[in-house]
């Protein structure tokens, strides 16, 4: 967002390099969340979105202020690689947190579903009890 516009305008080196690594961290996100058959819905799918645009927006904060000073690029050296190293951390973390949340909201839906699947086949089975017992009577 605010680094990578900027070091794609000042024409820092490795610039786009920078946003395909961030687009290849956008696709695993997308993949790894999509793994899961719980993270399929469509809020899931809304939620995985805006996290993930929160997390890229903490990230790209923490590195503005680490790589440019006076919005002039300083380059941190070696040590600016672990820097870049939030966002895929910080994106493996919030799968996995989605991930948790959606499974077991899941889960949830999956055994009331269960439970409203067998009241309704007690009902069924009480109906053809009732409706055997009233053509016997007439018979």
């Amino acid at each position: 967002m605010i680094t990578w516009l900027i070091m794609f305008l000042q024409k820092i080196e490795g610039a786009n390099l920078f946003i395909a690594v961030i687009g290849a961290m956008w696709v695993l996100y997308a993949g790894f969340f999509l793994a899961i058959k719980a993270n399929r819905g469509k809020n899931q799918l809304k939620a995985a979105a805006i996290s993930g645009l929160v997390v890229t927006f903490i990230s790209d904060m923490v590195w503005f202020f680490k790589f440019f000073d006076n919005f002039e690029y300083r380059n941190p050296g070696v040590g600016g690689v672990l820097w870049i190293l939030l966002l895929p951390v910080l994106m493996f973390l919030c799968v996995m947190v989605l991930s948790y949340i959606n499974a077991s909201r899941y889960e949830f839906d999956k055994k009331k579903r269960e439970k409203e699947a067998s009241k309704q086949k007690k009902k069924e089975k009480r109906r053809k009890k009732y409706e055997q017992q009233s053509s016997d009577e007439e018979l």
